[in-house]
């Protein structure tokens, strides 16, 4: 198995791509790097050629997750295990492999059938990122992209396919009672010193495969000035400001135009395997991420 896998690119099928550059670019502060003659968007956010792509059709959701695992040996290592495993791998053709930005993909899905890619690395950019409104930049080096949290239909098997077949590690788990009747128990694991790069849970109401990403700047400023921008843009906030208890993410919640979230945060917390306790927590948040309306609500005399 892979010691090290990072988030390396996620693919996304959009029918506003306009809304998507507008929301990519003025509001998150990726880079558009490209727009391709099939008419995708391909956005930077750091050193490498591309870390998000959204391709024009109906879907309006994430149509393959890529990992990184860090070097070819590994990634022939990890191909022969899975399949030893039983797992169903094919290798992508070049022209695949091309868009990915990589030399070689192995395409697999997880347990709820969301397409996964496996690359040893991604291709460098020539030139350094830009980007216009987040001067800080983004968390990315030896942790990847981010964060995404999907669905799931059967936490036990998700948990299995992604630590016993991918290398994942257990970070800790959330039980919530959201209201009498709907309780949601989410799974965090971790690949790298990112408090976690994957989490799932059922009970979460999801119509797509993911419930959100997650960007990391390089300042808590950077927070607060991407949620002014969003209010300002009319993107829909879903969840305000707030702390989150077990990755200590300072951040906030917005909408997409495919209808999945998007959460812009600093300061989550670093994975030490060799120190760290797992943990049960009862709630998702130290504070905060109340969603706008009901914060209102409360705010009244």
């Amino acid at each position: 198995m892979s010691d090290h896998t990072e988030l390396a690119y996620l693919g996304f099928e959009a029918s506003d791509l306009d809304a998507w550059e507008q929301l990519a670019t003025r509001v998150l502060g990726l880079e558009l790097a490209q727009r391709r003659a099939d008419g995708a968007l391909v956005f930077r956010m750091d050193e490498r050629a591309q870390r998000i792509v959204v391709q024009p059709g109906p879907k309006d959701d994430l149509v393959h997750v890529g990992f990184e695992v860090g070097d070819a040996d590994r990634l022939d290592a990890l191909v022969a295990s899975l399949r030893a495993d039983g797992i169903d791998v094919a290798e992508a053709k070049p022209e695949v492999a091309a868009a990915r930005r990589a030399e070689r993909v192995f395409q697999l899905h997880d347990p709820d059938g969301l397409p996964i890619e496996l690359v040893a690395t991604t291709e460098t950019a020539a030139g350094p990122f830009h980007s216009d409104v987040v001067g800080s930049g983004f968390v990315t080096r030896g942790e990847g992209l981010g964060h995404i949290v999907i669905r799931s239909t059967d936490a036990e098997a998700s948990e299995r396919f992604y630590c016993e077949r991918l290398g994942f590690r257990l970070s800790d788990r959330v039980h919530m009672q959201i209201t009498k009747d709907l309780t949601v128990d989410l799974t965090f694991l971790h690949a790298n010193p990112r408090h976690h790069t994957v989490a799932f849970g059922p009970g979460i109401p999801m119509a797509k495969h993911l419930h959100h990403f997650m960007l990391e700047a390089g300042s808590m400023d950077e927070v607060g000035l991407a949620y002014d921008r969003a209010v300002a843009s009319g993107v829909p906030i879903a969840q305000g400001l707030g702390r989150h208890g077990n990755d200590r993410m300072f951040s906030f919640y917005a909408m997409t135009p495919s209808g999945m979230l998007v959460e812009f945060g600093w300061g989550g917390r670093k994975i030490d395997d060799a120190t760290w306790q797992v943990e049960d927590y009862d709630r998702p948040s130290l504070w905060g991420h109340k969603p706008p309306a009901r914060a209102a609500r409360r705010a009244r005399p």
